[in-house]
């Protein structure tokens, strides 16, 4: 019977909870929004704080509110209800405020631990209906018995919907070694109560890939050494329905015999087929569907048994089915649809609103324009499938949208003289700030770091895929990033020349990735003809021409380094000398007389201009002068905290593409150039770049990134 016939119901089920507290409740709410939206219920979200705390709503919860899903309502607005779910009253240390305009026909307090009789008066500040109280396991159902309040308790444990995380991307590259992981309320009952223990249950060793979300209080890790191998995420970055999509298992071992336990977060690894470790006394709650042990047995029988595939695919079809039984979502629509007096043959499912059909590019501030170029020519190769937009995180937004693209800027820690680590966090809010705008399908970053507020913008977002163009050849010293790859969907690698001759730290890690060709800008019918190119820069058409294009200048002084090759080059009679300024060059070209300066981008258009050049060993630049056929003298920058130039520039020498030359050997200048003005020398350098493989890597890299999201 309705308690209030007259008010007008404006939705039929809110939910009301702290949507930003640190366990699996975004997860829980997620799972039950998306079954009662399909049912055809018309939904609502209130956040209540119990407490003066700033936190970030859970992205699971988020994920919901921007697809449509479900309606915020805000503090004041008035909403009346057939039905209000409030989530985890126990948290209440005084009479809950800003519920204020909120009514319903049956409020119903979902109790998820034991609580004590003098707490319990604040649960009545939610007294927006008529109240029943629905406790999640027996355990808590058992102490509410005890204490006999006159208040119904529902005859049913309220227990969470088990349905598969969303899968991995079919691009996704999961580690060699097991990935366990976890995820649980931040509290200490949830944790061995000694770091002793901890090490006896958990993953101390780089043996296993062990993920948190929700990590153990901070003295417990601080004096553990093993604990420096994991990765510890937070719940406000991250949506666990995409963090259980990329565990093997989950293993949960918590010191009190009782706590809030992390059904949502179990329930779903269940019915995503993962192996899921508990103590024996959970058993009578999660049934026969997971794995029972001892702690310090717990990890040594998950991993042996994702080592042993024929037992494991047994134990996966049984877990799978386990947890549709367990936590079914016939039983739960069945208990809403009583609980709310609304037959549910009288809905209409609704569909969610699409996300936008967009492709975010992330191209990071480097000292060149590579990161910027890869993704360009990415892009341009995903018009039919996506519209790119770019948020850069250096000073190249003009260059973007030369090319008809929105860009926004996002100075980079450089630009700004700001510490990277707070540089960091202010990057995750402008990041996610635009995430949030566009909504994405995928989002697509280019650069050596990937910068933690980079990764948890993206993963706070809950439904875009996320890729990371990733080149070679990388400095000795890794990034401490380099952590983070497990978490995107995609890791592709610009293929090299010199592959070969690749020793850096990220050849251990080539199975993480999908190797390509070299990603270049334009394609060979792009490239201006000798004349045009002549005519645009301003050259005789007669006269050999070489061009100087050594980098930006960012990491060396670009005017010194060119001044003692300007001064050879003129000794040959009648030679056009041409130098690349560019668009993000750290100093002023200065007018050498009779010098021209080609600007613009891409430079490359323009190498048929040139008999030869004289050029840096950057990826880009690299790749061009081979794949475009432009006999080149290579100077490379070898400083160490760059890519391997100097490994690419020997492997042109090596293989008749093209001239190394060590800075303190640059007084052999004039032979070299000497021998690329020669027509048979430099005729046979073209030869032997001709038969290099000169496809491009963009049109694979594009692939993919369809694949990503198409396929997954």
């Amino acid at each position: 019977m309705n308690l209030l016939p007259d008010k007008k119901i404006s939705h039929d089920i809110i939910f009301i909870a702290d949507m930003s507290r640190p366990s699996d409740i975004g997860l829980r709410i997620r799972r039950e929004i998306e079954t009662c939206f399909t049912a055809g219920y018309k939904l609502a979200l209130r956040h209540f704080a119990p407490a003066a705390q700033k936190r970030l709503i859970l992205p699971d919860i988020r994920h919901c509110q921007t697809s449509g899903r479900a309606e915020v309502i805000p503090n004041g607005v008035e909403c009346h209800t057939r039905l209000a779910i409030v989530y985890s009253p126990g948290l209440l240390k005084k009479p809950a405020s800003g519920l204020e305009g909120l009514s319903a026909n049956t409020v119903l307090l979902v109790i998820d631990k034991a609580q004590s009789l003098e707490q319990m008066g604040t649960w009545f500040s939610f007294a927006l209906g008529k109240m029943i109280w629905a406790p999640t396991n027996r355990w808590v159902r058992t102490k509410l018995e005890e204490l006999a309040f006159p208040v119904p308790i529902l005859e049913e444990d309220w227990r969470s919907i088990a349905r598969p995380a969303r899968p991995s991307s079919s691009t996704y590259r999961p580690s060699p070694i097991p990935i366990i992981g976890r995820a649980s309320a931040v509290s200490a009952a949830q944790w061995p109560s000694t770091t002793k223990k901890l090490e006896a249950i958990y993953p101390m060793t780089a043996t296993v890939d062990f993920r948190t979300v929700g990590a153990p209080p901070s003295d417990l890790i601080r004096t553990c050494g093993g604990a420096k191998h994991w990765l510890n995420l937070t719940f406000a970055d991250t949506p666990l329905d995409t963090f259980i999509g990329q565990l093997d298992a989950m293993l949960y071992m918590p010191s009190a015999q009782t706590p809030e336990l992390p059904e949502a977060a179990i329930s779903t690894a269940m019915a995503s087929g993962k192996v899921v470790t508990l103590p024996h006394h959970l058993a009578p709650h999660f049934g026969p569907g997971a794995l029972y042990c001892d702690p310090e047995d717990a990890l040594a029988r998950t991993t042996e048994l994702l080592a042993d595939h024929k037992a494991l695919a047994k134990y996966q079809a049984r877990t799978k089915y386990e947890a549709t039984f367990q936590f079914s979502k016939s039983d739960y629509l069945d208990r809403i649809e009583r609980l709310t007096e609304k037959p549910r043959a009288t809905r209409r499912r609704r569909q969610p609103t699409k996300r936008s059909g967009r492709a975010l590019f992330v191209p990071a501030n480097g000292l060149g324009m590579g990161h910027m170029s890869r993704l360009l020519a990415i892009a341009r190769r995903l018009e039919d499938r996506f519209e790119p937009s770019f948020a850069s995180l250096g000073q190249v937004t003009g260059i973007i949208e030369s090319f008809g693209y929105h860009a926004d800027y996002i100075p980079s820690h450089r630009d700004i003289t700001s510490s990277e680590e707070d540089w960091d966090v202010w990057l995750q809010a402008e990041l996610g700030s635009i995430i949030e705008l566009q909504k994405p399908e995928i989002i697509v970053f280019d650069g050596n770091h990937a910068y933690n507020g980079l990764v948890r913008a993206a993963l706070s977002d809950g439904a875009c895929r996320l890729a990371w163009i990733r080149r070679g050849m990388a400095a000795q010293m890794p990034s401490h990033y380099l952590k983070n790859s497990s978490l995107f969907d995609c890791i592709i690698e610009p293929g090299e020349y010199a592959a070969q001759h690749d020793i850096g730290p990220l050849v251990a890690r080539h199975h993480e990735v999908h190797r390509v060709g070299p990603i270049r800008l334009l394609e060979l019918d792009e490239i201006l003809s000798r004349k045009q190119a002549r005519v645009h820069i301003g050259l005789d058409q007669d006269r050999p021409a070489v061009l100087i294009h050594l980098g930006s200048g960012a990491n060396f002084d670009l005017v010194d380094r060119i001044n003692p090759i300007i001064d050879m080059l003129r000794t040959f009679d009648g030679l056009q000398i041409v130098v690349a300024e560019w668009a993000n060059s750290a100093a002023q070209i200065p007018a050498w007389a009779g010098v021209h300066i080609l600007r613009g981008f891409p430079m490359s258009k323009s190498f048929n201009a040139f008999d030869f050049s004289i050029a840096a060993a950057g990826y880009n630049t690299y790749h061009e002068v081979l794949a475009f056929g432009l006999p080149t003298i290579f100077i490379a920058d070898r400083n160490p905290a760059m890519d391997d130039q100097g490994a690419r520039a020997e492997y042109a020498q090596n293989n008749t593409l093209g001239f190394n030359l060590l800075e303190e050997e640059i007084n052999l200048l004039p032979a070299l150039c000497e021998a690329l003005l020669q027509s048979r020398a430099n005729a046979f350098v073209r030869s032997q770049c001709a038969a290099l493989d000169l496809s491009n890597g963009a049109h694979t890299a594009a692939s993919l990134l369809k694949q990503m999201v198409n396929g997954s």
